[in-house]
């Protein structure tokens, strides 16, 4: 496309939106939610709304969400909250939202993708709780976790689910999954995939697969022993632990070919998930959704042109009773401006500061519908990758400025500071190459900066693993560094390990890296 034609096609999008855009605010407190009464009409007899985020563990879209759901929880029926987190890991928390015996910290303990210690989304899950204590509410909610088990990164926890439910209602079965998969699972991982041989994954798969079929098979004589409740949650378990053997067995090892099969596993199971969260709550249900935006968008998934969960769920489930809103700012969470071709840099010459934009409503010819059909890099995180904005999203929020969430530790998690000698701070300063989520490449630099030792993730990070942009580290009585602001430890090694690092995310992972040269220091 011309310049002259793409100019002239986003200055009619800018048109149309600045017509179009409802003025938004996201207040810190619950007070009201007059700010929402736009949803009802907007709505309509959708069932499912799904509110994307463009990176994670970010306030505005986390607080936005939960205010979305109580609304709509309080004012329209609405029952079900659905997170990008472990399912088969969140069945504590849906436990403890429906009122059972559950320790607050083994909820957050439970939550995976790194979720549990943000204060907006363990304002909602007590929320919700509490509202289930209420014997006076003519329904009950239920929150709910779709993204398979361990972080994509092994299939532990899900064995462990399936094996102690078949150890109560079939030990002859229990004892032929502890044999068939029962070593491999404890061994095989997202790191050590390679290592297996081809023949093995089929076996091992096709062991998976069996154990589902079997657990289908006996469906009423399980349900005898156990109830409907445990043996739902224990199928589906089952064909996660399937998922992510296929995945690991079909990522291969050049994650820049890997992901896009990486990705459709992941997404093709999440989408499953959702599907069977809506067969057990009924399809009347309303639920909420929260997940990256990349996993919800209606377009292939970066330059790889992967599958998302949004796009597979409504081709092959239908889509007519799901709304799919993605978010967008013009500063990244490190306060850059947005590329100049991106979709942003036209969002943000909208006007408002935060604004919600129905993109159904948008001509469907002319230039406003041209520019709407165009793919052109898109922010995800910190980066960019191909997003044809129309095709990707019935609606959109745009907030302009983002901030990390509200940290709130579990006492698990808590430390107490001790003092860091000039030594402590000249040993760890440096430039360090850490392998986050995924093997993607993260790069933090350490530094003083007066009497303080700061960190600054630079434009290659992910911005999962640590802040990406400039903020202090102090020392703990453990000998480990940690962030007021983030919820990560870093460990610094010394002795035959000096120069390497460690970077453990709560219920994310554990990261290595390794020092590679000086700091830069802007």
């Amino acid at each position: 496309m011309s310049e002259v034609n793409e100019n002239t096609q986003a200055q009619a999008f800018l048109n149309w939106a600045r017509s179009a855009a409802i003025s938004l605010s996201i207040p810190a407190e619950d007070y009201d939610y007059n700010d929402l009464s736009f949803l009802p009409d907007l709505i309509a007899d959708k069932r499912v709304i799904a509110i994307g985020e463009s990176a994670h563990y970010l306030h505005e879209w986390n607080r936005w969400r939960a205010r979305v759901f109580k609304y709509l929880a309080l004012h329209h029926g609405f029952s079900v909250f659905v997170l990008e987190s472990g399912l088969v890991e969140g069945r504590r928390i849906h436990d403890y939202v429906a009122g059972r015996d559950v320790a607050w910290e083994d909820v957050v303990a439970s939550i995976t993708n790194a979720w549990g210690v943000w204060s907006e989304l363990n304002d909602l899950i007590r929320w919700m709780h509490e509202w289930n204590q209420d014997p006076d509410r003519s329904r009950e909610l239920r929150f709910y976790c779709m993204d398979g088990t361990g972080n994509w990164y092994h299939a532990e926890h899900a064995y462990s689910a399936v094996y102690g439910y078949l150890r109560e209602v079939d030990t002859a079965l229990a004892d032929q999954l502890e044999s068939d998969l029962s070593e491999a699972v404890h061994s095989i991982n997202f790191d050590t995939r390679h290592e297996v041989e081809a023949d093995q994954w089929r076996i091992l798969i096709g062991s998976a697969s069996l154990v589902v079929s079997a657990i289908q098979q006996a469906r009423l004589a399980y349900m005898a022993t156990t109830g409907s409740e445990n043996y739902q949650w224990a199928l589906r378990s089952a064909e996660v632990l399937r998922d992510v053997l296929l995945d690991l067995a079909q990522t291969e090892l050049d994650f820049e070919i890997g992901l896009r099969q990486f990705w459709n596993v992941r997404d093709v199971s999440m989408a499953q998930s959702v599907r069977w969260i809506r067969e057990r709550e009924g399809f009347d249900a309303g639920v909420v959704i929260g997940a990256h935006n990349t996993h919800l968008q209606h377009h292939p998934v970066r330059v790889q042109r992967a599958t998302s969960m949004g796009s597979y769920y409504s081709a092959q489930y239908g889509g007519d009773d799901l709304l799919f809103i993605g978010t967008a700012s013009e500063r990244s969470v490190k306060g850059d401006d947005p590329r100049p071709d991106c979709n942003q840099a036209v969002y943000a010459q909208v006007g408002p500061d935060c604004y919600f934009l129905d993109m159904r409503t948008a001509p469907t010819a002319g230039p406003v519908a041209q520019w709407l059909s165009v793919e052109r890099p898109d922010r995800s995180n910190l980066r960019y990758q191909p997003v044809c904005a129309g095709a990707a999203w019935d609606c959109l929020i745009f907030h302009r400025t983002l901030r990390i969430g509200d940290v709130e530790l579990p006492g698990y998690l808590q430390a107490k500071s001790a003092r860091l000698s000039a030594e402590q701070l000249d040993a760890v300063i440096g430039r360090y190459e850490i392998l986050g989520f995924l093997a993607a490449l993260n790069t933090l630099d350490i530094y003083r900066r007066d009497d303080a030792l700061v960190s600054n993730g630079r434009d290659d990070t992910s911005g999962e693993l640590f802040p990406p942009f400039e903020c202090d580290i102090w020392l703990g009585e453990d000998g480990k560094f940690r962030w007021h602001n983030w919820p990560a430890v870093i460990e610094f090694h010394t002795g035959e390990r000096a120069g390497e690092v460690t970077i453990d995310m709560p219920g994310m992972g554990i990261y290595h890296g390794r020092r590679i040269g000086e700091p830069h220091i802007e």
